[in-house]
């Protein structure tokens, strides 16, 4: 199971910088930066931003790369940033301190990514299908010593994990039992596995709550695209799960992060789009709206084209606290 569209597309640098921009306006979060991806160089390279808009900089100076799918994490003190970085033969898990410094690989096996911090900052939990049958969630030092510890089967692909703000729990979205997707919990060390989500929500999860009560997710992952995606939202047990800000037209919402103050939820959306078809995404513009999907807001048009199973560009607001 590969995570849909994890990159973003090299048609639409400027609008990402833009996009980010637009998040950053408003009340969320001003003593943070967010962490991206740009070709503002001519190249994709790692960048950040304040919230206010100001602040640009270019944290790396990497060679040109095959795979634009960084997924950069900011670390929970706000000094580092972990990601993956492909130099051909597959991604590695690299950081960097946030001023651009001290730029370490942590994984040599082409084959590790989509990497997050625990909320103490010294373990990162990762995708990783190095010598395995399937992709699995692993976990690992922070600074990339001693072993890794595979927390999944090896049977069924499990990508994007993503610790509870207590570090006691990891949401991950998986395959395991033959389903599309799902949304999976279970505990830091493995244990204690269960699935959240029917078989037909087909459910990714991309983001919790800062308060760690509810789990965001979309709907319809590794599907065609002539399944509708839609923003979702559960308790951490998978009740209660709703369907948020949904139009009556044909649509996907795709990739809600929360703002750090979680009082806003960001997500992309071709529900506007006169290029949509059953069988075609359409151009996707970037959305905000309440955590209840009430006031649904455009906050910028068309940023990005998403081919199915290409880079598209993914809102996700970082932690609070980076400077």
């Amino acid at each position: 199971m590969k995570s849909r569209r994890i990159g973003f597309g090299a048609g639409c640098a400027r609008a990402v910088c833009l996009l980010l921009l637009a998040l950053s306006t408003g009340a969320f979060a001003q003593n943070s930066r967010v962490a991206f991806v740009s070709l503002i160089s001519g190249n994709w390279q790692l960048c950040t931003i304040k919230p206010d808009g100001t602040g640009f900089f270019q944290v790396t100076n990497l060679p040109s790369t095959p795979d634009d799918g960084w997924l950069p994490s900011i670390s929970p003190d706000g000094q580092r940033i972990v990601f993956n970085f492909n130099t051909g033969n597959g991604p590695d898990l690299y950081v960097v301190n946030i001023d651009g410094t001290n730029l370490q690989q942590l994984t040599n096996d082409q084959s590790s990514f989509w990497a997050r911090w625990s909320p103490d900052g010294k373990t990162l939990v990762f995708t990783t299908f190095a010598g395995l049958p399937a992709a699995v969630i692993a976990t690992m030092a922070a600074d990339g010593s001693g072993q890794r510890t595979y927390l999944t089967p090896a049977i069924w692909d499990s990508v994007g994990a993503y610790f509870t703000p207590d570090g006691k729990q990891i949401v991950f979205g998986s395959s395991l039992g033959g389903f599309v997707s799902a949304a999976w919990i279970m505990n830091a060390d493995g244990s204690h596995r269960r699935r959240l989500t029917q078989a037909v929500v087909k459910a990714q999860p991309w983001g919790i709550s800062p308060d760690g009560k509810h789990i965001l997710a979309y709907s319809n992952q590794d599907t065609p695209p002539f399944y509708r995606s839609d923003v979702i939202v559960m308790n951490l047990d998978g009740s209660q799960l709703k369907h948020l800000g949904v139009p009556p037209q044909f649509h996907h919402d795709l990739y809600p992060s929360y703002s750090p103050d979680g009082k806003k939820i960001a997500f992309i959306s071709d529900r506007f789009a006169t290029d949509i078809t059953q069988f075609t995404y359409g151009t996707f513009d970037l959305f905000t709206m309440n955590p209840d999907g009430s006031d649904v807001t455009d906050v910028l048009p068309a940023i990005a084209s998403c081919p199915f199973d290409g880079n598209c560009a993914q809102p996700l607001w970082g932690p609070s606290g980076s400077k």
